[in-house]
């Protein structure tokens, strides 16, 4: 087995060539790409030749994978990387899964996504060997996704963190006012969605009708959904006056701290996330307002002018807005600074978001924002973070 791996890094591989099949589960940064190229090299060792496939999420994840394999590819070279799209085009070409021993799934969480990611399940159930990546895989054991590719080896944030192989983090919570307008209307939208779950119960409500009516120009009926009125707090929330005048402050007060990185001349880059473009958007203006400064990533950007602006980022600015696009795979170890605008719903996403930050650099110290609305729902974002801190 190859000398350069971590202790926990040999026993990921060690658990999967005991089970063949299975999940691995480990923090953001801990290098489970490094871990898949292990397990292939091993299989060639076992067998004498083994021929891979990757998959994974985005065409930006295809070419970061192709650059591990060229420079750390342990003698694996026969392999092919494409995305779970591509994936599922091809799901009915026999000959072309027949080609490879073994499958790697990355960020294999997204295979519990709809019954077009799950179809992919079907052909890595009969390969005969197949790894699964996660930070986040699905936590019920009968998950299909699970089923298949269940958990056999975890390393967790707190392991990684106390032997030094991801930065230390803080978390700094920066509450924020709603205007009493703002405040006005979450009250009357708190008190519909509690008028839906009295009627309709707590997990159906969402799409149940709450009111109807009709448009007075177009005589079409209008249904306004219990999901719609959840989806408008949340824009309400996201959209909040304070909290773009505080991530003002917080941008001034980051690009004024010494660079967390003692490495000379790395320049200072921060990470700003929302759940809603409209919030991005937003952002943008106001942090432009003096000068550029931020500049936003979605998944609508084109790939050849994202690839551009990952490039500048740093040096023509310093403040990089980003959508869920940036959660997963973007590798930037001297990122130190992050700010949450708008919570992502679930902990996978929050975990996703912590470990763009948390890439070890000598005498990093990483830091989270997060700035919310005080007395509303977006206080249980702190629990969930402090949830995902801990484990």
């Amino acid at each position: 087995m190859n000398t350069e791996l971590r202790d926990y890094q040999v026993e990921a591989v060690q658990a999967f060539l005991a089970a063949g099949k299975g999940t691995v589960k480990a923090a953001p940064g801990s290098g489970k790409t490094i871990i898949a190229l292990a397990c292939a090299q091993e299989l060639i060792v076992r067998n004498g030749f083994t021929r891979t496939l990757v998959i994974t999420i985005t065409v930006d994840l295809v070419q970061q994978w192709i650059r591990f394999f060229e420079k750390h590819g342990f003698g694996v070279a026969e392999y092919d990387v494409i995305t779970y799209a591509k994936a599922i085009r091809l799901l009915d070409r026999e000959d072309f899964w027949e080609r490879y021993d073994f499958i790697v799934a990355d960020e294999v969480h997204h295979l519990q996504e709809g019954p077009a990611f799950m179809r992919v399940l079907v052909p890595i159930f009969k390969a005969r060997y197949a790894l699964g990546l996660s930070a986040t895989p699905p936590t019920d054991p009968e998950n299909p996704a699970l089923r298949v590719l269940p958990v056999i080896y975890e390393y967790t944030l707190a392991e990684s963190t106390d032997e030094g192989h991801a930065a230390p983090l803080e978390v700094r919570p920066v509450p924020v006012q709603l205007s009493a307008e703002e405040r006005k209307k979450y009250v009357e939208l708190t008190d519909q969605i509690r008028v839906m779950i009295a009627r309709y119960g707590a997990d159906h409500y969402q799409n149940k009708p709450y009111s109807r009516g009709f448009d007075p120009e177009t005589g079409e009926e209008k249904i306004v959904w219990g999901g719609m009125l959840t989806t408008a707090r949340k824009q309400l929330l996201a959209l909040a006056e304070a909290k773009y005048e505080k991530l003002m402050d917080l941008i001034a007060e980051i690009l004024r701290l010494d660079v967390a990185v003692p490495t000379g001349d790395v320049p200072e880059r921060v990470l700003v996330w929302s759940e809603y473009i409209d919030a991005l958007e937003k952002a943008k203006e106001v942090l432009n307002r003096n000068g550029p400064i931020a500049e936003l990533v979605t998944g609508k950007t084109p790939k050849k002018e994202r690839k551009r602006l990952f490039e500048r980022w740093g040096t023509d600015f310093p403040v990089l807005l980003l959508a869920r696009l940036g959660e997963e795979g973007l590798d930037y170890p001297e990122v130190s600074n992050g700010i949450i605008i708008a919570g992502a719903k679930t902990s996978r996403q929050n975990i996703q978001r912590i470990g763009r930050l948390l890439r070890p650099l000598p005498g990093k110290v990483a830091r989270l924002w997060l700035i919310f609305a005080e007395r509303t729902m977006e206080e249980r974002l702190l629990n969930m973070v402090d949830k995902v801190t801990d484990v």
